[in-house]
């Protein structure tokens, strides 16, 4: 999970902020920079999410962010909607 704190960081965030987002502890995001344990799948699959980029990228297996380019043809305020519901956490973007 090298990545996790890259990214963590490129976005200004600290520990205790990836924790509340995930509903984790600062121990366990701790834990998952420095190696020491790793996130179950479906934690994997909402810091992917929250950052925009691929399980491999995050996982350290690609180099390629894999982010998805936003159509074009959207209006302004439709690119702003997706970039807000991309930055919620996975149980707000279930309600």
């Amino acid at each position: 999970m090298l990545k996790l704190k890259e990214l963590r960081q490129e976005k200004g965030l600290y520990q205790k902020d990836i924790a509340q987002i995930l509903h984790k502890t600062i121990t366990c995001i701790c834990d998952w920079e420095r190696g020491r344990t790793e996130p179950n799948l479906q934690d994997l699959t909402q810091i992917a999410d929250y950052f925009q980029v691929s399980t491999d990228y995050l996982l350290g297996r690609s180099d390629d962010i894999g982010l998805v380019e936003i159509n074009s043809e959207l209006t302004q305020d439709q690119k702003e909607l997706l970039s807000l519901y991309n930055q919620m956490s996975f149980q707000d973007k279930n309600q």
